[in-house]
C-alpha cells in the first residue's frame, strides 16, 4: 500500500482528532491507518487535512505498546489494561475506533491520550496508549483531495 509522501518530522504532524480505523503489529512496528487522514502543517487548517495516511512506530527491542481504558462504574474510575492484540483485532473488525487526542514524548516512549469509540453505551472511553519507541515515527500520507 503505497503513499505519495513520507516524513519522520514529528513536529509537522498531529494525530489530534484523527481516527485509526485499521491497525497492525508487524516486524516490531506498530502501524495505525487513518482512511480520513491526519493533520499535516502546511496544508489547510482543516482537521484532518491529508488524504489517507498511516503512522508507523518502530518498537524498542523487548518492548511493546500498552493500552489502558478508563472504566467508570458510577462510584469510581478504574484503569483497565487491554491486550494490544485485542485492541488491534477490535479496530480491524470495525467494532472500535481509536481517536487520538494528545501526544507526550518521553524517554524511549510516546504516550497518547485517546478516546476509544464503541458501538454501544457508554459509546466512548478515555484511554492511554504507551508505545515503547526510540526511533523515528514515520508518517506516510496521500495529498489531500481538492
Amino acid at each position: 500500500m503505497g503513499y505519495d509522501f513520507e516524513s519522520s518530522d514529528k513536529d509537522r504532524f498531529s494525530l489530534h482528532d484523527c481516527y485509526a480505523q485499521e491497525a497492525e503489529l508487524a516486524d516490531h512496528r506498530l502501524i495505525f491507518r487513518f482512511p480520513d487522514g491526519i493533520y499535516c502543517h502546511g496544508y489547510s487548517d482543516d482537521w484532518p487535512n491529508t488524504g489517507r495516511a498511516e503512522v508507523t512506530f518502530p518498537l524498542v527491542a523487548g518492548e511493546s505498546a500498552t493500552f489502558y481504558q478508563f472504566v467508570d462504574d458510577g462510584k469510581q474510575t478504574v484503569r483497565r489494561q487491554i491486550e494490544l492484540r485485542e485492541l488491534l483485532e477490535k479496530i480491524n473488525a470495525g467494532e472500535w475506533q481509536l481517536e487520538f487526542a494528545y501526544r507526550y514524548d518521553g524517554f524511549r516512549e510516546v504516550l497518547y491520550t485517546c478516546w476509544l469509540w464503541v458501538d454501544r453505551p457508554p459509546w466512548s472511553y478515555e484511554c492511554q496508549l504507551f508505545i515503547g519507541t526510540q526511533e523515528d515515527t514515520v508518517f506516510r500520507w496521500d495529498a489531500p483531495e481538492q
